[in-house]
């Protein structure tokens, strides 16, 4: 897709953006309203001496008070990220009509966590919380994109392991991969079964370390091409780590970056902000065409 192609959907969604403005502004108004009200209550207090600092419970009114007042924010904000986000998510799906977004929960994603475990690229976990999955197809070739939180530990001790997108391109009967490989920039030893491949980009050797079971195949598929393609992934999701594993008729990419990928209905940023959305158009047609290569080395 083309810029001319972006002005063009933007400029067709770009009434309904400025409508969820208004929601926006109105939710912010609340926001205010509210922090207003708690704080003159509390300078109210001060200034007819019934609360003083001198006094332990007076102190702990006014912690409650504050506690109270981030609630409130916390609330409405989630209250306005829930009823904007699937607006702005559908229009902008319109760019990529082939393609529907859904919301998971606890556990339950369009990659399950059987498969997210099978890919060997991800951190052992013991819990995965998924929230926003596109699922669709791109020339054919199926494409999954799901939004993993992935957690290790109980209760209270539960860690984060890894917070980003996982990418899985399913090319059925197109064509097989007949070499296993793994793509990490991370890890200083080769997983059971393979071995360290050297390619001819230094600079992508700097970066990731590749394994592979066949090291001939995976100079064929890894072409200069791709590996351009996956540097610049990395750059443009200002990623934390990426890493990718090839097996038979699937590509899965993982890209950890550390927070919530597609949050784009955000109360303190304006929804029609379109560097926001442009920038997650890109991401969104970045990933797409990264099978473009692979069917065009299975061509060859």
């Amino acid at each position: 897709m083309t810029d001319e192609v972006f002005e063009k959907f933007y400029k067709r969604i770009e009434p309904n953006l400025k409508s969820y403005e208004l929601i926006r502004i109105g939710f912010l108004m609340l926001v205010l309203i509210s922090e207003i009200v708690i704080a003159a209550a509390i300078i109210y207090w001060f200034y007819e001496s019934v609360l003083t600092l001198r006094s332990a419970n007076h102190i702990k009114v006014i912690f409650v008070m504050v506690i109270i007042g981030s609630f409130i924010y916390s609330y409405i904000k989630k209250e306005f990220e829930i009823k904007i986000k699937k607006r702005i998510i559908e229009d902008f799906m319109e760019c990529f009509s082939d393609f529907d977004w859904e919301c998971w929960t606890l556990n339950d994603s369009q990659i399950d966590s059987k498969t997210l475990k099978s890919t060997k690229i991800l951190p052992n976990f013991q819990e995965n919380y998924s929230d926003d999955n596109f699922v669709g197809t791109y020339k054919g070739i199926s494409v999954k994109i799901s939004e993993q939180t992935l957690k290790v530990g109980q209760g209270i001790y539960k860690t984060n392991v890894f917070n980003g997108i996982v990418i899985e391109y399913d090319f059925k009967d197109k064509f097989l991969f007949p070499a296993e490989i793994i793509v990490k920039d991370s890890g200083l030893f080769a997983p059971k079964g393979y071995e360290k491949v050297i390619l001819e980009d230094a600079d992508f050797n700097r970066m990731f370390n590749v394994y592979s079971n066949n090291q001939i195949e995976c100079r064929y598929i890894l072409t200069v091409g791709f590996m351009e393609k996956l540097k610049a992934l990395k750059i443009l999701f200002d990623a934390k780590s990426i890493a990718l594993s090839f097996f038979k008729n699937h590509l899965y990419i993982a890209v950890d970056i550390g927070r919530d990928s597609f949050n784009i209905a955000k109360l303190g940023r304006r929804t029609d902000d379109k560097k926001l959305f442009e920038k997650m158009y890109n991401q969104f047609d970045f990933i797409l065409k990264i099978s473009d290569l692979l069917q065009l080395t299975r061509k060859i």
